[in-house]
């Protein structure tokens, strides 16, 4: 990885390659035991009897897999602790085996309030092994500027 990227570097419409990862079985069997007792994310016939092919991941696990993805791009960043108004969508349903892609887009900048810092408003968006959005996440993160 090269150099870290601060604000200023940064523009509307530019994006970002984020993680791609597969969707393992019992990660995301055992998330779903853990997090959510709903049947259809651990029981495979549960999940058939709403229509399902298999298990579904739960929604918890999905803004996991979100929050992975957005890391990769955060490291290219001089990241601040943020992530605020956090926006989750989802698209279509997760099965184990899936193969995710993930591209971050800036949809916005503006300066904090607070000097040397500025705010990109984002959309991370998960395309699934059939070039499908999966899910999208919007949020807004805090880096700093490029010191004088």
């Amino acid at each position: 990885m090269g150099e870290k990227l601060y604000f200023d570097d940064i523009k509307k419409g530019d994006k970002f390659a984020g993680a791609s990862f597969t969707v393992v079985r019992e990660e995301m069997l055992d998330f779903g035991r853990r997090f959510d007792d709903q049947p259809m994310h651990y029981d495979a016939e549960a999940a058939k009897a709403l229509g399902f092919p298999d298990v579904v991941a739960c929604g918890a696990y999905t803004f996991a897999l979100s929050s992975k993805a957005a890391t990769h791009v955060w490291q290219q960043w001089h990241f601040l602790p943020s992530g605020l108004g956090v926006e989750l969508n989802f698209l279509r349903p997760l099965f184990a085996g899936d193969m995710l892609t993930t591209e971050m887009e800036v949809l916005d900048t503006r300066l904090s309030s607070k000097p040397g810092r500025g705010w990109l408003d984002t959309i991370l968006r998960c395309t699934n092994q059939e070039g499908k959005e999966a899910f999208t996440t919007k949020a807004h993160f805090l880096l700093l500027m490029r010191p004088e």
